[in-house]
Parts: C-alpha cells; sequence; structure tokens
C-alpha cells in the first residue's frame, strides 16, 4: 500500500515538473509579458481629443475612453489579465475617432503576451491616426 502512494505521488509530481518546466522555460528565453494593452501618443503641436474602442473577436467591447491629448502627451492601460497570462495571439479591433469624428481609423490586429498595440497622431498626415504593433 505504501508503495503505491508512492507510485501515485510520483506519477502526479512528473505532469507539474512539466508544465512548471515549460512556463520556467518560456519566461526565460523570451522574458515576461508586455504590461501594456496599447499606447497613445499626440505627435502634433495642438491639443487633441481622442477615442478608443477596442472590440475582441467576437465583436464587444472590451474597452472604451476618451482622452485629451496635449502636444506630445502620451497615454497607455494595462493589458487585460487573460492576454497578459495567455501564450496564444488574440485577434482585436480598434477604433480611434479623433476630435469627434474628424478622422476616424479601425484597425483589426493580433496581440500576444509580449506585443503591445502603438496608437500615433499626426495630424499634418494624410493620414493622421496610425496604428501598428510592436514586438518585444
Amino acid at each position: 500500500m505504501q508503495n503505491y502512494k508512492k507510485l501515485l505521488l510520483f506519477l502526479l509530481f512528473i505532469p507539474l515538473a512539466a508544465i512548471a518546466g515549460y512556463y520556467l522555460l518560456t519566461f526565460l528565453l523570451v522574458g515576461p509579458a508586455e504590461d501594456n494593452f496599447f499606447e497613445l501618443k499626440n505627435h502634433d503641436v495642438g491639443t487633441h481629443e481622442v477615442s478608443v474602442e477596442i472590440l475582441n473577436s467576437h465583436n464587444e467591447s472590451v474597452f472604451k475612453e476618451s482622452y485629451k491629448l496635449l502636444p506630445d502627451e502620451s497615454v497607455s492601460r494595462i493589458k487585460p489579465f487573460n492576454l497578459k497570462n495567455s501564450f496564444d495571439q488574440k485577434k482585436y479591433t480598434f477604433k480611434v475617432v479623433l476630435d469627434n469624428g474628424v478622422a476616424e481609423e479601425r484597425t483589426s490586429i493580433s496581440l500576444h503576451r509580449w506585443s503591445t498595440a502603438i496608437i500615433d497622431i499626426y495630424w499634418d498626415n494624410e493620414t493622421p491616426i496610425m496604428i501598428g504593433v510592436v514586438t518585444v
């Protein structure tokens, strides 16, 4: 009976050690998750009101907020728990509206724990709103 308990404990230990080893190896190879969900920066010399809405892959709103950005001001938001602690890519749609509808950009991007969406405002550009992804 004592040997069966030892065998069961050993068999339980193997999968737990494999899972812990996988996460530890991933952390050591690629580092910790990126903290920011998105970064928004106003590169213009004027103040702008920017509205950001983020939809998940089921077209449900997961974030919606408006900001009044001064020249060269930036804001960022922390990643949701499920994205920061997942190894899968998740698809999001970013809808950014500048100055109550003067300019609007809608882009679908895939993010994972090591990437951040970057939203840049350049009023003098042909496209004043640029949305991209930075991966560490």
